[in-house]
């Protein structure tokens, strides 16, 4: 199951282009093809009204670390202090709703990401701080939690995920950054879907 709360905010993401954006690295977001979980199961989630502001700390549910951004708005880090117990379901929160379309399964998108569990001081890989890349989403391509909490969120959104270990990267993890049974959180910008 997956719990998705949508809020819809000011956009900082429309004025990027695709075409500039080609490339970087897969490692956060990318996996072999995993059996756990289809990815184009049916989206369960709930809608409230947001405000026309950015989300504040205390508006992000209790499961959700603190994002942690520069002057730019683009993701520094994550404040894990005082978030409610890790889940073993793929929990999903639209920060900010873009006003785009739909993510589609099938479809490439170019996001911006920031990962980091949640017992380190600083992410395991991010592209901020470099390019957005590029990846077919929903067809096995990416971990997933990528492939079922990103599809059917508008582009220009940003997301913060909590994935489980099963919908990550398993227990065989990814390197010496992400041990295996890890839960992976994600601030990911929907920069494009095309």
């Amino acid at each position: 199951m997956m719990r998705r709360t949508n809020r819809t905010l000011p956009r900082r993401l429309a004025a990027l282009s695709a075409a500039a954006l080609l490339g970087g690295a897969l490692l956060v977001g990318c996996g072999e093809e995993n059996g756990s979980g289809a990815a184009d199961e049916p989206v369960a989630g709930t809608q409230t009204d947001g405000a026309d502001s950015d989300v504040s700390s205390s508006e992000l549910p209790d499961w959700a670390p603190e994002i942690l951004t520069d002057g730019d708005d683009n993701v520094t880090g994550l404040d894990f202090t005082d978030i409610a117990p890790l889940s073993d379901e793929l929990l999903v929160e639209e920060v900010v709703t873009g006003d785009g379309p739909p993510v589609e399964q099938g479809q490439t998108i170019t996001a911006d990401y920031f990962g980091q569990l949640p017992d380190a001081d600083a992410p395991f890989d991010e592209s901020f701080s470099k390019e957005p890349f590029s990846a077919p989403i929903g067809v096995g391509s990416l971990i997933a939690g990528w492939d079922q909490g990103l599809v059917g969120v508008p582009v220009g959104s940003r997301v913060i995920m909590s994935i489980p270990s099963d919908l990550g990267y398993g227990d065989a993890g990814a390197g010496a950054d992400i041990p295996g049974g890890s839960t992976l959180f994600f601030v990911i910008d929907i920069v494009d879907a095309v």
